[in-house]
């Protein structure tokens, strides 16, 4: 494997690494959209915005999960590139132990406190029974939910891509098979789609746990000892990956207060489409950059600079490629896309169509910015890749959107996240040729 990092063709080599990973979003986007599909359609508007709701919980505790996952894989990555085969070992066997401390945790807070948790993000009276059942039962598979995604960076470094991907897509079928026979056929409404949720999730980390068990060549698990250096490291590092994370619950939370407050109920069940969507979006770009950094760290590792310059070019006009596609599919087929969710009321299907259309112009730059941030986590400069989450999904958003809804009313909510796309491409450009351009060709 290290040797193909650091010889084999760039395009095939990123074709290899990135197309899984793409496909290995998309099936996870799967898990959320199956239930939005389920849930529009057999159990109404009202269990969609409590799902939503619960969004920026589940955003966190995914959050955590990436923090870990991508940090130590870029830390792993690096030291195998390097020779440091022990270090990569205590990295990996660090990274397991913090994520069963975190997902116990985790646990706890929604099994114990799950109406305290679902007021505190924005519930009204009228959802907060099914948003608090749907937060309850979900957080009984936390730690497979932040184990699923941990389990398939690593056996991606492990070299193996295409088994990740089945994995992942054998939960997707699992969740698919647990939505019809838990929603449609014994009637357990937003229960069963936060067990079916739940439980294909645990289908893909047992499934991908049993590989690093059982195949890996690499990476094996022996009991660490915490050593606080490691562990910051590894926070560290994938820091920027855990504030976009963490960016995208708070946005959420943000867009259900400023809709709730100007639209209503119905504002937020238009909201949920578009999250719908744009999970399929957004993991597809996150899909490639994360295809990529295994694939940047080594031969940033390496010092072979000339090819990391050369991946972040086919990185850039991949993932822009990409966004004028989606923009223009999504325009295409809005009828089809919205009625896949929501039907019989034509009041809310109207709203949702005019809402998913202008938000579609985000997913033109999207792309770029992520790339962008994806870097610098890549080469361990996860300072900057932080300050561009923080830009990006807390500070220019929760200004657009308190000052775009005054001038433009409903439509500006929805061109807050395209115009806040806009404003981080021109930042992110500036940190690019100001900071990470020097790293590789100094």
């Amino acid at each position: 494997m290290q040797k193909k990092l650091l010889n084999e063709n760039l395009f095939k080599l990123i074709f290899k690494y990135g197309v899984p990973s793409i496909l290995t979003m998309w099936i996870f986007s799967l898990y959320t959209i199956v239930d939005g599909i389920f849930i529009g359609k057999f159990l109404g508007a009202k269990s969609l915005a409590a799902v939503n709701i619960v969004m920026p919980y589940v955003n966190f505790s995914f959050a955590i999960g990436i923090m870990v996952a991508v940090g130590s894989s870029t830390m792993i990555a690096i030291q195998l590139g390097s020779g440091e085969d022990k270090k990569a070992l205590k990295s990996y066997s660090t990274s397991l132990q913090l994520f069963m401390i975190f997902s116990s945790i985790l646990s706890l807070i929604g099994i114990i406190f799950p109406e305290k948790v679902v007021r505190i993000l924005g519930a009204n009276d009228i959802i907060l029974e099914e948003a608090t059942t749907y937060l309850f039962y979900l957080s009984f598979f936390t730690l497979f939910y932040m184990l699923s995604y941990g389990f398939e960076s690593f056996v991606r470094i492990e070299g193996s891509p295409n088994y990740s991907l089945l994995c992942i897509l054998g939960g997707a079928i699992m969740n698919i098979v647990l939505d019809y026979f838990l929603i449609v056929i014994l009637d357990m409404g937003i229960k069963g789609a936060a067990i079916a949720t739940g439980a294909a999730q645990m289908t893909t980390a047992l499934m991908l746990g049993y590989y690093l068990l059982f195949k890996a060549k690499k990476l094996r698990y022996t009991f660490t000892k915490f050593n606080l250096k490691t562990i910051g490291s590894i926070l560290y590092n994938g820091s920027s990956e855990f504030l976009t994370e963490m960016a995208t619950g708070v946005v959420i939370m943000a867009f259900n207060i400023n809709i709730m407050a100007i639209i209503g109920n119905d504002g937020i069940s238009a909201f949920s489409v578009i999250s719908y969507i744009s999970t399929l979006v957004t993991m597809t770009m996150i899909g490639f950059s994360q295809g990529l950094q295994p694939i940047i760290s080594f031969n940033y590792g390496a010092q072979s600079n000339k090819r990391v310059l050369k991946i972040l070019k086919i990185g850039t006009i991949t993932v822009f490629s990409l966004g004028i596609f989606f923009f223009f599919i999504i325009n295409m087929f809005a009828n089809e896309l919205v009625s896949i969710f929501i039907k019989e009321n034509k009041e809310l299907f109207i709203l949702t169509k005019e809402a998913v259309i202008y938000y579609s112009f985000t997913y033109i730059l999207m792309g770029i910015n992520i790339i962008i941030s994806s870097y610098f986590t890549a080469v361990e400069d996860a300072f900057i890749s932080s300050i561009l989450s923080v830009l990006r999904g807390l500070i220019f958003i929760n200004i657009l959107l308190f000052l775009l809804p005054g001038i433009f009313n409903t439509k500006g909510i929805w061109l807050s996240a395209p115009v806040n796309e806009l404003i981080m491409l021109v930042i992110s450009s500036i940190f690019f040729i100001k900071s990470g351009y020097k790293k590789i060709v100094e």
